[in-house]
């Protein structure tokens, strides 16, 4: 039975060098054989555009599919001041 689960990670920064790719690079590897972890790159898509939300770029398709083929994802995001973006 194979029960290999596909994990898809979020780099919550575009930086080539970026801290947090290089977290997610090292979790890839020391991730046990049962877990298939793969980034799932964000840094092409487009801004949301709710006039597309109906029909949406085939990008945004792609992507979408991509993710629903995930069994679980995982977010590596930077920090800031102590917090996750977005918290005031």
């Amino acid at each position: 039975m194979d029960t290999t689960r596909d994990i898809g990670i979020f780099v919550g920064s575009l930086r080539k060098e970026s801290f947090n790719r290089k977290m997610a690079k090292a979790l890839i590897g020391l991730a046990p054989t049962s877990l298939k972890m793969e980034i799932v790159e964000i840094g092409h898509l487009p801004f949301f555009n709710q006039d597309h939300e109906s029909d949406p770029p085939q990008v945004v398709r792609d992507f979408k599919q991509r993710v629903d083929a995930c069994d679980a994802v995982l977010f590596v995001t930077p920090e800031y001041n102590r917090s996750v973006p977005g918290v005031l």
